[in-house]
């Protein structure tokens, strides 16, 4: 599998042979065939489709219709709520804040994650 620097204008950087689970440390959404998943340093970039991700969910505290707020980034702009009626998919963690996509973070204290 090859991977890449720079997920925006992809660079080979060398590859990986072994078949074994790995940790994504953080993404990059281009879209569709352009996502990418970094598996250690900067030069560590691979195509997600390479893989099968068993994704982390975010699981509401309280009951359905309750509003959470959401952010357009960790400590950003409340750009309005979610209501927790349906688990969310993570793609970010940091500084207290999940990402659950579509620029919508919402703070981790809300919520428990499997």
């Amino acid at each position: 599998m090859n991977l890449y620097e720079n997920p925006a204008d992809p660079i080979f950087a060398g590859r990986i042979t072994q078949k074994i689970p790995y940790l994504i440390q953080k993404g990059y959404w281009g879209g569709g065939e352009k996502n990418m998943i970094c598996l250690g340093n900067e030069k560590q970039w691979a195509y997600l489709k390479h893989f099968d991700v068993q994704w982390f969910y975010a699981y509401t505290k309280y009951w359905s219709g309750y509003q959470i707020r959401n952010y357009d980034g960790p400590n950003g702009n409340d750009t309005g709520f979610v209501d927790g009626s349906e688990p969310y998919q993570l793609f970010n963690r940091q500084d207290g804040h999940i990402d659950i996509g579509g620029n919508r973070w919402i703070r981790e204290e809300h919520v428990i994650i499997k």
